[in-house]
């Protein structure tokens, strides 16, 4: 946008609309794969107290018939979704029996490939294109990636926010463009800025050696165009913050041939357009049926748009027979969906109240800070940021790209954003009448000071004074979380 940090902060103080910044939409998506009490995958159908897949608004399936999705509704505080999505995990937990709910992002103990169950729905139309997308991730992909699960916080800003904003910063545009442009903006920051949520929150340095075909997959696939993969997969446990955003987690591969850069609304359908309806030879050749069954919708680079794996999914809600991209050029841009929080296994429902509020206070980062238009070398720069905080994370000397094209320490990178959000902190916090919000950044800041503060390292410092398997502590939380009810 047109804005920088001190135009905004200025236009919000001397206007007395502080209380702007604590407004909004939010809402909760948490992924968890059923397990047994000796962390295998369960193998067991969607319990059938939970009802219909495709009509329960609040507890389905993601990819795996194993794998439960919570979805709260949307509410105005980020307290209330708290309480919804833990309320939601109660009635799960209770619906599940004697089975756990896996604490962490990176799967369980997987039985081999053959035995992992898709996903099974309803024989209709509508739910029948949700199974044979599932079919065709696993032909794609393989199934024990799509294995991996997080947390997904749906977040907007209140229309007197954008009101606001818009009688200050329109260019002759009307409201619905204004606000589509706006949202752009904040997206492009948070691709620049989502390594502080990486480093910050990252909650899965390890995994399972069921697993490890996924990562020797991966590395023969990198390991000409990308540095020091051995060193990378022998030190992941040791610097990795986590591995379900890197290359060896849930990987995008076609992000790496086909760049969106969030820079316009037209920008965007356009080449998510060209994309969707691209063939790939490679995914062709599978075959669209087997055994007189269709396993994939087509052959092109992406089935359909929720195969795009973005950290950040601009959404506008669909209706009937509509997809995402329809939606959102007819309407415009409703909400943003961040994609990229893992589970952390502390935490009772997989991430703290805490959490959301430092949320909120980088949602406002991402608001304030200018938005230039992202070229090709800034976003290879921005991926480069992701990759490495996600696998080398925790290296005391670790040096990322900063956007003035020199290198700079992670920590000072940090810390030089925390400052700036400790000012939005105390904006939200003299709105709300309350310290919550620098309680919040403060408690980040722990986090740069001593590392042993990082979800990724108290797991790995915890497994290693146990001598524990990353099941058995899997296990372990998975029980601590059910004590706390």
């Amino acid at each position: 946008m047109l804005w920088n940090f001190s135009q905004i902060a200025d236009l919000i103080i001397n206007n007395k609309k502080e209380r702007l910044l604590i407004e909004g939409s939010f809402g909760l998506e948490r992924e968890a794969q059923r397990v047994t009490d000796s962390g295998d995958l369960s193998l067991t159908p969607h319990p059938e107290v939970f009802g219909d897949k495709c009509r329960n608004p609040r507890i389905t399936t993601d990819f795996s018939e194993s794998q439960i999705e919570m979805v709260t509704p949307v509410f105005n505080s980020v307290e209330e979704v708290y309480r919804s999505l833990k309320e939601i995990q109660e009635e799960v937990e209770a619906g599940i029996g004697e089975e756990l709910l896996w604490p962490l992002s990176m799967p369980p103990r997987l039985p081999e490939e053959d035995l992992i169950p898709i996903a099974r729905f309803p024989k209709t139309e509508e739910c029948q294109v949700k199974e044979i997308y599932r079919k065709g991730l696993a032909l794609r992909y393989g199934k024990k990636m799509q294995m991996i699960s997080g947390i997904h916080f749906n977040f907007s800003y209140s229309e007197n926010m954008i009101d606001f904003l818009y009688a200050y910063w329109n260019e002759g545009e009307d409201k619905r463009q204004f606000k589509d442009k706006l949202y752009f903006a904040v997206a492009r920051n948070f691709l620049r800025y989502r390594w502080l949520l990486i480093y910050l929150f990252g909650a899965s340095p390890s995994c399972d050696y069921t697993y490890y075909p996924v990562i020797y997959k991966q590395l023969e696939e990198i390991e000409k165009c990308w540095f020091d993969c051995t060193g990378a997969v022998e030190n992941l446990e040791q610097y990795a913050t986590s591995l379900r955003v890197s290359r060896f987690g849930y990987t995008d591969t076609f992000q790496n041939k086909h760049n969106l850069y969030f820079n316009s609304m037209e920008e965007y359908n356009r080449e998510l357009s060209r994309i969707l309806a691209m063939e790939s030879p490679e995914y062709l050749k599978l075959g669209l049926y087997r055994n007189g069954e269709q396993v994939q919708l087509n052959g092109n680079v992406l089935q359909s748009e929720s195969e795009f794996y973005s950290s950040i999914r601009l959404k506008q809600n669909v209706g009937k027979g509509e997809s995402q991209l329809e939606a959102l050029t007819k309407r415009g841009v409703k909400y943003l969906e961040i994609r990229i929080l893992d589970i952390d296994p502390f935490e009772r429902i997989g991430m703290s109240l805490e959490q959301l509020y430092f949320l909120q206070v980088f949602m406002n980062y991402c608001l304030f800070e200018g938005s230039q238009f992202i070229a090709k070398d800034e976003y290879e720069q921005m991926t480069a940021n992701h990759q490495l905080t996600a696998i080398f994370g925790r290296r005391d000397d670790l040096m990322l790209h900063h956007y003035d094209g020199q290198m700079i320490s992670l920590k000072a990178f940090a810390e030089s954003m925390l400052e700036k959000c400790r000012y939005i902190a105390e904006l939200m916090d003299k709105a709300s009448g309350t310290s919550k919000y620098m309680d919040s950044l403060e408690k980040q800041s722990l986090k740069l000071r001593d590392k042993s503060f990082l979800p990724s390292e108290r797991i790995y410092q915890e497994t290693k004074a146990k001598g524990d398997s990353f099941v058995n502590f899997g296990v372990r939380q998975a029980k601590k979380n059910i004590e706390r009810i």
